[in-house]
């Protein structure tokens, strides 16, 4: 194997530029509103998350401040096209570009929920950190009980690597995470799935899918 060429650049995008949606690069005056009618303000989103819920709109932006303020992660607002509003929260954590390493996270609000505005949104941080800026490893956590985010890292393309038990104690309950990665080497491979589903011809003029990515090999 080839040896990496390290350390890799630090994310320091501003937009990330969709058909569907933009990723804009989280600045609190601007996003924190927008951020709390979409997500901040219904509870159930953050019930598998470890922040949250929020008491109210003041701490979600206290909130939002200081974790966009931290070394190590960076946060994109996810931006619907069709709205014009913010719908969403995307994060690249635990950044560490001497090993060229990074995990993804994201709360949806409901209208990004089994959407393809969702879907092109991952692809679009994926693809900026596995192909633009050429990190090797791109994780995922998330709960064994979490149905939903289970099922999207397969769909993604992501790799279950496995359990780890009792991995925190979280809002009074116990916490496993499971782990999924793509590695550097499978992208172009995932990425061609993305592209060729988010290929104009694959949606009608309403903007609805034809073919649903896993369809695409």
């Amino acid at each position: 194997m080839k040896a990496p060429v390290l350390p890799r650049p630090t994310p320091d995008a501003k937009i990330l530029e969709g058909r569907f949606t933009d990723l804009e690069r989280v600045d609190v005056a601007r996003h924190a509103k927008e951020l709390w009618q979409a997500i901040g303000s219904d509870n159930e989103l953050w019930s598998g998350i470890p922040s949250g819920p929020f008491a109210n709109e003041t701490a979600f932006k206290d909130w939002l401040k200081d974790r966009s303020s931290k070394d190590g992660q960076a946060l994109f607002a996810v931006r619907d096209k069709k709205s014009g509003k913010c719908a969403g929260l995307y994060f690249l954590l635990k950044i560490d570009p001497q090993a060229a390493t990074c995990e993804i996270g994201l709360v949806y609000g409901k209208a990004l929920q089994r959407s393809s505005t969702g879907t092109e949104a991952f692809y679009l941080l994926a693809n900026y950190a596995l192909g633009t800026l050429g990190y090797r490893r791109l994780e995922w956590r998330c709960g064994p009980e979490n149905e939903a985010s289970n099922r999207a890292a397969l769909r993604y393309g992501f790799t279950r690597e496995g359990m780890l038990r009792q991995t925190s104690w979280t809002k009074g309950v116990n916490w496993d995470t499971v782990y999924y990665s793509i590695i550097d080497g499978e992208w172009p491979a995932i990425s061609g799935r993305f592209q060729a589903w988010l290929n104009p011809r694959n949606f009608d003029e309403h903007g609805h899918q034809i073919r649903a990515l896993s369809s695409f090999s």
